[in-house]
């Protein structure tokens, strides 16, 4: 149980919503669920629907995450994208989005023996290089301080414009993991 009820439909929202949050909860739902009649947000985007209290926000935040998931071109792997993100969720804890994405960690070529081994990143042979660099990354950006040695190799590696989109994946989902764990939704 959520400690923050979610709203999954636009019904959902509490109380008598004014006329502009009617006008922002439907905007959010077309843009979720374009052209469906009885939109709704699935279970595995629970975080959405949590964020949905201000649908202003929500759909401004699902459009950015839309963005970063499927608009950078940071290292055309999908592999890293989902180590990134699940790296952070690794961070913070948050185990609902860790586990509502693993089938796309799996569909990435990531897999699920890399992800168990994702706490050992460090030591693990299930690991190329640049994966290493990304777990090592996110560590430092979630910690605050990105040595200038761990830079000068992100840059060699993707260029100043992919550790700029590199850094936005991980601020993104740190988002995401923040007001998913103050919720706590079950699976």
């Amino acid at each position: 149980m959520s400690r923050i009820t979610p709203i999954f439909r636009p019904g959902d929202y509490p109380g008598e919503p004014d006329e502009a949050t009617r006008g922002d909860l439907a905007a959010l739902f077309a843009f979720l669920a374009p052209g469906a009649d009885a939109p709704e947000i699935d279970r595995p985007h629970t975080g959405m629907a949590i964020a949905a209290h201000n649908p202003q926000f929500a759909l401004n935040l699902a459009r950015l995450t839309n963005h970063v998931a499927l608009g950078l071109g940071w290292s055309g792997r999908k592999d890293l994208l989902e180590l990134a993100i699940q790296a952070v969720n690794l961070h913070y804890g948050c185990d609902f989005s860790f586990e509502s994405r693993l089938g796309k960690a799996e569909a990435s070529g990531l897999g699920m023996a890399r992800l168990a081994a994702l706490p050992l990143w460090r030591t693990s042979s299930l690991f190329d290089d640049e994966q290493r660099l990304v777990a090592e990354f996110v560590e430092a950006v979630v910690s605050g301080d990105v040595p200038d040695e761990l830079l000068a190799r992100a840059k060699a590696q993707w260029g100043e414009k992919g550790v700029v989109e590199c850094t936005a994946v991980i601020a993104t989902f740190s988002a995401w993991a923040m007001l998913i764990n103050v919720a706590r939704p079950g699976l």
